[in-house]
């Protein structure tokens, strides 16, 4: 399950976007309550959270343990209040490893906002050698800077790369579901991007990433190469590694990598590398999963809706790999919560009596197969 709470410090910061709500839906302990309900509801294995704030965990999103579940959380960084969590059953999978994941790069001014992303990896408890990683993130939000969101997702998919890569079976990866908030719909470029595996960003119009806008296209560079973060989504300076010493540990890799986490304050390697042109700046992206939606998101003439930004649309997703270089599809989607479509939702406002937040959740069932 992915849900995007909304943190009360953000709904009291733009109260203008619900001049128009139920008021007495507003206040945090009558939208926590509603969210509680609905999550304990549904019970998912795994849930996904966006805009947790952070003075809430402790009185509130603890009583999340009380129902069987651990919890990762990771604030955005800077002077924000609120991140992403990830929550899970405790009774059910073992939590292997995490790490979390800052877009906030020193330096370098498409990565210069605080947005965050945790990837973790489990196993079922009944199966333990059946590992799977989980990745949830929420991205920019300003609808003019498509241009930071496909960057912020190159730095995520380099650590999911890098947290899901298979060593005993090299060139192989365990089977992901990514989640969040990517503030992007399904028409957009990095949708494109996540469903396609490959984005020639070159072409599309500076920071707003789309067709036919402009006379003159974004150029090649998206995220400089000093971050030796390859246009595959990799980082460069591990693959290499990867190739030498199979058995590298992760302590080693966060000592190659050139991300900066405020988690993680490790003394990095700095080398002299060669710059391989063909690696990096070629004004085109791509990534080694092939990642489905678990939604279809509707057609053209009545689309389902997770959110209202102006009108009803869909910026929540749950993605998940397939089959690419595999003999047989790892995770088999059984079924999902349906999405109303925004001939359904009209004039519903979240959130309201019944709904806690100004977003609707997902859920979907997997089967993990091996």
């Amino acid at each position: 399950m992915t849900y995007n709470v909304l943190a009360q410090d953000l709904l009291e910061q733009h109260p203008y976007l619900y001049q128009y709500h139920d008021k007495s839906c507003l206040d945090w302990n009558t939208r926590w309550h509603n969210l509680f309900k609905e999550i304990k509801k549904l019970n998912p294995d795994i849930l996904c959270l966006q805009e947790v704030q952070e003075s809430h965990i402790k009185d509130y999103f603890s009583l999340l343990e009380t129902i069987g579940y651990g919890s990762l959380y990771k604030k955005r960084t800077g002077m924000r209040t609120e991140g992403c969590a990830v929550y899970y059953k405790t009774d059910m999978m073992n939590l292997v490893e995490y790490t979390t994941v800052e877009f906030y790069q020193r330096n370098i001014s498409i990565l210069n906002r605080d947005n965050v992303a945790i990837v973790a990896k489990f196993a079922p408890k009944m199966h333990p050698t059946r590992e799977f990683v989980i990745a949830t993130t929420h991205l920019l939000y300003n609808p003019r800077r498509q241009d930071v969101r496909l960057a912020q997702t190159q730095v995520l998919l380099s650590e999911v790369e890098r947290i899901s890569y298979n060593k005993k079976l090299q060139d192989s990866y365990l089977p992901i579901i990514i989640t969040g908030d990517l503030n992007s719909t399904p028409d957009s470029a990095l949708y494109d991007f996540l469903i396609n595996g490959a984005l020639n960003y070159e072409i599309l119009a500076p920071k707003l990433l789309a067709k036919g806008t402009n006379t003159f296209g974004h150029g090649k560079v998206l995220i400089p190469p000093t971050l030796r973060i390859t246009d595959n989504c990799q980082h460069a300076d591990l693959v290499k590694k990867r190739r030498e010493n199979s058995k590298i540990t992760r302590s080693e890799e966060l000592a190659i990598i050139k991300l900066i986490n405020e988690d993680k304050l490790v003394d990095k390697i700095e080398e002299v590398v060669k710059e391989e042109k063909k690696l990096f700046s070629t004004g085109t992206l791509s990534h080694d999963f092939a990642f489905k939606s678990v939604y279809n998101h509707g057609d053209g003439n009545d689309e389902e809706g997770t959110t209202f930004q102006d009108e009803w649309c869909t910026v929540d997703y749950i993605f998940y790999s397939g089959r690419r270089n595999e003999t047989k599809e790892k995770l088999k989607l059984l079924s999902r919560y349906r999405l109303p479509t925004r001939g359904e939702l009209r004039d519903v406002r979240i959130p309201n009596s019944v709904l806690g937040s100004d977003h609707l959740s997902l859920m979907a069932k997997f089967k993990l197969e091996y």
